[in-house]
């Protein structure tokens, strides 16, 4: 997993139906008993036969194999569930296959079953995984005209420098800038990009800008879910960088507006 992959990487919708090796679904099911995040919270996927389990999407096409994940519900859990979701489904595209956040359009019901989901538990998201058909059918390019798939918040609309008074530009964002350009190119629920990024010398301090509606007892909050995924794009970028940092939890205590909540500190080590 690299900045190439996160750049080259596209929902797909439609798939071609052909079908997955065993050796590739092997290598898919190591990758996800081993996958981890920085939060040390146990997140639980499991790979999915839509037929044989009966689950589906009204927005995917010829795909026959899903995978769910879960968590108990517990601090970071959102994080860390995102984190390591984006985890496979970048690992996912490095074995040529295509994949697509699902958090609503699918028959949860079924899902949740299959997975055996108990009450102390919450699966936020699926993904169908296959072959990217030739083309998208004409409802996938609707979808993708319709949230605006393509589009990303100008760079000073999302990072900051040293606090939320001055927006910071990508020619002055220096060793930060390509961590931060792939923070950009995160995916996230109907394209509300929930990142806000206040940058300094050896810290960035990540934040959720919130959107009413989108923390469900079903899903848990699904723009920290977001986050995760942003955080994830962001680490595998700092390392590209040579730069080497973890993730903390203490708070700055900037001046925040009421929709602003703070979620975690980047900060080198080295």
């Amino acid at each position: 997993m690299n900045t190439q992959s996160i750049q080259a990487r596209r929902s797909v919708r439609t798939y071609s139906g052909e079908a997955i090796s065993e050796d590739i679904l092997s290598k898919i099911e190591i990758f996800l008993e081993r996958n981890d995040n920085p939060f040390g919270v146990p997140i639980t996927f499991q790979v999915i036969d839509a037929r044989k389990h009966k689950v589906s999407s009204p927005v995917i096409l010829g795909a026959d194999i899903y995978v769910a994940g879960k968590y108990k519900k517990s601090k970071n859990a959102e994080l860390a569930f995102g984190y390591e979701f984006e985890k496979f489904v970048l690992y996912a595209a490095s074995l040529g296959l295509g994949t697509v956040w699902l958090a609503a359009t699918f028959d949860r019901k079924a899902f949740e079953n299959a997975v055996f989901l108990k009450e102390d538990e919450v699966m936020p998201a699926v993904t169908p995984v296959g072959y990217a058909a030739e083309k998208p059918s004409l409802r996938e390019s609707l979808m993708r005209k319709g949230l605006k798939a393509d589009e990303r918040l100008p760079f000073e609309t999302l990072f900051f420098s040293n606090d939320f008074s001055q927006a910071l530009k990508a020619e002055e964002a220096n060793i930060w800038r390509s961590p931060l350009e792939m923070v950009r190119l995160a995916p996230s629920a109907t394209n509300k990009q929930p990142w806000r990024v206040v940058v300094e010398e050896r810290k960035v301090h990540f934040f959720e800008k919130k959107t009413k509606g989108y923390a469900r007892e079903s899903t848990g909050d699904i723009q920290k879910v977001d986050l995760g995924i942003a955080m994830c794009h962001f680490e595998i970028a700092a390392a590209e960088s040579g730069l080497i940092g973890k993730f903390i939890q203490i708070n700055p205590e900037l001046a925040l507006e009421e929709d602003i909540e703070y979620i975690a500190t980047y900060e080198l080590e080295v």
